[in-house]
Order: structure tokens, then sequence, then C-alpha cells
């Protein structure tokens, strides 16, 4: 996790406080030096490292992510191994079968989009990858969780199938999530 500056954390322990802010609310609670004009531009630097998001109700408020909740210590550091979002190039893309046809059109990025896509995806697709071994190759090489990793690696023998493997998979990966972003849990 990269070091922030008094003045982020500052402004990311505020908007914790006030739960969702504009550089309005923000210059009245922090007072001098910060303006409205500086802080809606540091606000969109904030959201380019992904400490925080606009609402989708207002394109002016901001809130914080899991990950400005890591980095203010409101979650531990292990939650970053749930929200952390991999490059495209590293990203799981979803198949049915072997070959580009048998692309589904999703990808997931961080365990947190896993869980997410998992939910929807077409359930050949978890049978395919948890019988292949594949996706406990990206929990490990990837994402670098072992733990998990090794759960699925489990289920390769299972023979559950359809919407049964589906919520085995959607347990293990809740069951990460928990312990992940529960305070005290090391990785």
């Amino acid at each position: 996790m990269p070091e922030f500056s008094q003045d982020e954390i500052t402004v990311l322990r505020k908007i914790k406080v006030l739960g969702k802010a504009t550089p309005d609310t923000l210059a009245r609670e922090l007072e001098d030096p910060y303006t409205p004009q500086d802080l809606s531009v540091y606000l969109k630097s904030l959201e380019q490292k992904t400490l925080l998001n606009r609402t989708q109700e207002n394109p002016t408020v901001y809130e914080l992510t899991p990950l400005g909740l890591i980095a203010i210590g409101a979650l531990p550091q292990t939650a970053k191994k749930v929200y952390f979002t991999v490059p495209n190039d590293k990203c799981f893309h979803f198949y049915t079968g072997v070959g580009p046809d048998k692309f589904t059109k999703m990808s997931a990025c961080s365990l947190s989009d896993f869980k997410e896509k998992a939910k929807r995806v077409d359930p050949r697709s978890l049978e395919f990858h948890v019988k292949r071994g594949d996706i406990a190759k990206w929990l490990s090489d990837v994402l670098g969780d072992a733990e998990l990793s090794q759960e699925f690696d489990r289920l390769k023998t299972s023979n559950l199938y359809g919407e049964v493997l589906r919520t085995r998979v959607l347990r293990l990966i809740d069951a990460r999530i928990e312990r992940l972003t529960q305070s005290g849990t090391s990785f």
C-alpha cells in the first residue's frame, strides 16, 4: 500500500466522518487552508487513485472507496486483497470452453469483482474453469491468495455442477472476503 500525505489522510478521514462530501462542505469543515476550488481538484486526484468515488445520485458528491477506508485504517490492510484491481491483462476472463467463440464477454479484475461476475456468469463457465484449475491458478498467481486458491483446487474433484457449484463458489469467496476484511487478520 502506498504511503499517503497528511493532507490526503486528513481529507479522507473527514469524508469518513461526514459519510459523503462535496468540495464546499469539506472546505467549511476543514477551514483554512482548504478552499472549495482546491478541494475540487484534490478530490479528483483522490478519485484517480481509487480512494474516492462520486456518488451515483450526485456527481459532485464523493464517498470513500474500500481502498480509501484501508488508507485511513478503517479496514485492515488485508482487505486490499479483496478490492485491489489488477491491470486488464491480468483480469480473469470467463469462458465456457476453449476458443474465442466461447468467451462470455465477462472479466473480473479483483476478488470483489470476481464475486459479482460469478453471480451472473453462465454456470457452464464456472464448471469449465473450476475443472481446469483456472480460477485456483488466477487466485494464486495473480491475486497472491494461496489460501483461497487451495480451496478452489479442492473443488476440482467435487463433482458439483450448475447452480450448486455457483453457490459453493460464492460461499468460498464470501468466507474469504469476510476473513480479509476483519481486523487482526493476517495474510
